[in-house]
């Protein structure tokens, strides 16, 4: 059975993106998908595609999911169902559409039984958007950056899922993963505490360190586990995907 998972925020800069990519990496010993669902389009250019030159993405697959098989694009480790800038433009066109919010899950449909993962990233919203992603998961990750600000906006993400369950019940709420970590501060520190006395073992033990090497790899268009395998940023990724895929990932990761 193939494992959708929604990589998700209500806050912005999070990395989610980068946790999408890299886990995908991780995970590309088996058949793996990537979707972005982001008008940003940060996850089509983080994997090395100019959204720019792209005619048709994720949008024409929500429109008509019997074209999705041909929107997907073969990468180098993974495949990719990219996005460009008319993404944006989605709310308003399925504004009328009783299903409006079914509009991925139908798009992944035709192709879903082609890969043992899928992972999608969307942009940092409570609407359409992350409607969409989640109705169509089986799992949801939540990144929380290590700052008061994004842990006060985590609230509105868990309560988005919970909703999202009602209509969805194989969803279910798998981590949240504490990013852009830096030991040095007592502030990460604090709201590392805070989120662990709360949440318990939905916090991973490991941790995405705040680490050049993975905002450096995406302007190379590639995971930071190929563009620098020994940094601490591809270090903290392959061991996270260990604990939420019971060692389920590249062994050389």
């Amino acid at each position: 059975m193939t494992d959708i998972i929604a990589v998700v925020s209500h806050k912005g800069g999070t990395g989610k993106t980068s946790l999408v990519q890299n886990l995908a990496y991780e995970l590309s010993h088996q058949r793996v998908l990537v979707v972005d669902l982001d008008p940003q389009s940060n996850l089509t250019i983080g994997c090395g595609r100019d959204p720019g030159d792209l005619e048709r993405t994720v949008l024409h697959a929500m429109d008509t999911p019997s074209e999705t098989p041909d929107l997907v694009v073969p990468l180098a480790h993974f495949d990719l169902l990219p996005a460009n800038l008319d993404l944006a433009l989605a709310e308003q066109h399925f504004a009328g559409h009783y299903d409006r919010n079914d509009k991925l899950k139908d798009a992944l449909q035709p192709i879903r039984d082609q890969y043992d993962y899928i992972l999608i990233d969307s942009p940092p919203n409570l609407g359409f958007f992350a409607f969409n992603t989640l109705t169509a998961a089986t799992r949801a990750i939540v990144t929380l950056q290590c700052q008061p600000y994004a842990y006060r906006a985590l609230n509105g993400t868990l309560q988005l899922v919970e909703l999202v369950r009602k209509g969805n019940p194989a969803l279910h709420l798998q981590a949240i993963v504490l990013t852009m970590y830096d030991r040095r501060l007592t502030l990460t520190q604090s709201v590392e505490h805070t989120a662990r006395n709360r949440f318990g073992e939905l916090i991973p033990k490991t941790v995405i360190p705040s680490n050049v090497s993975i905002a450096e790899a995406t302007l190379h268009g590639t995971p930071v586990a190929v563009y620098a395998p020994r940094s601490t940023g591809a270090v903290a990724y392959c061991e996270l995907a260990k604990e939420l895929f019971n060692g389920n990932q590249k062994a050389d990761g």
